[in-house]
């Protein structure tokens, strides 16, 4: 940046200019705290309409950043043309040489917002990791793990790899369970104790099919598995729900004086 253009611009920047840009920002910074509260509260409130709400903040965020920087530079600074072209052509520069990687996040959270893969409140497979969206930002997604860790993924990985979304803006999602069984046992009698299993616990969505699939297979000398397939109501409930299925089946299976059966941990995929 030339000297002369410095000049000019610590000449539009006085103290009292200053104190006013940051009193600005200040009050925009707590200005979106409180309304990011305030979403939680209704969040927590009308939870049907949580994805909904959730997906509103990001936006607003970006609006309201974009019109506040809008009204110091134009409104506050006012700086002649020729000092708005040298200083965005020097910060370009500078960013394209130190920050790169950075950049490249931020390109990918504008192409989110015009055409997310995944919104708040859905379980996706992103960035090599696994849970529900809690936060978006223009570089970075905020996830939370079913063992309730926190990670932050650049969001970069949108344009390197595959994102696979659970539920994709509904609160249902598909959750399957594996147990596997003794060649030896009734299956038509384990088929029908899984789906009641399924079908009897508290957090499974009945608006939609609950199937009960057999597969051949070999490991450990158990050659049949039953697959579970049912529809958690709310997608945060889905190590809560699956573990549900599992403990009813067992104790299902128990009352009826069958034995010799095996279960396998839960698990959870992504089918349409």
């Amino acid at each position: 940046m030339p000297r002369d253009t410095l000049a000019q611009l610590i000449e539009l920047l006085p103290l009292s200019r200053l104190l006013q840009i940051t009193l600005i920002i200040i009050f925009t910074w707590l200005f979106l705290r409180i309304l990011l509260v305030g979403l939680q509260q209704l969040m927590q409130r009308f939870p049907r309409y949580r994805l909904q709400m959730g997906l509103m903040f990001p936006v607003l965020r970006i609006i309201i950043w974009t019109l506040i920087t809008a009204y110091i530079v134009f409104g506050v600074i006012n700086p002649p043309q020729s000092i708005v072209f040298a200083v965005l052509g020097s910060l370009g520069l500078a960013i394209g040489l130190a920050a790169q990687g950075g950049v490249r996040n931020l390109l990918a959270g504008v192409m989110m917002i015009f055409n997310p893969p995944f919104r708040v409140g859905d379980m996706v497979h992103f960035g090599g990791h696994y849970g529900e969206v809690t936060r978006l930002d223009l570089s970075v997604t905020w996830l939370r793990t079913l063992d309730d860790n926190t990670i932050m993924v650049p969001n970069s990985a949108v344009l390197e790899n595959a994102v696979v979304n659970a539920n994709s803006g509904e609160l249902s999602e598909m959750v399957v369970v594996n147990i596997d069984l003794p060649r030896s046992i009734d299956i038509l009698q384990a088929r029908s104790l899984a789906k009641e299993a399924a079908i009897a616990s508290p957090y499974t969505f009945l608006k939609k099919p609950v199937r009960i699939m057999v597969e051949s297979r070999y490991d450990f000398n158990y050659l049949l598995r039953l697959v579970i397939k049912a529809y958690v109501v709310d997608v945060r409930f889905e190590g809560v729900f699956s573990s549900d299925i599992t403990e009813r089946f067992i104790e299902a299976l128990n009352a009826q004086g069958i034995e010799n059966s095996h279960t396998h941990p839960a698990e959870s995929v992504f089918i349409d």
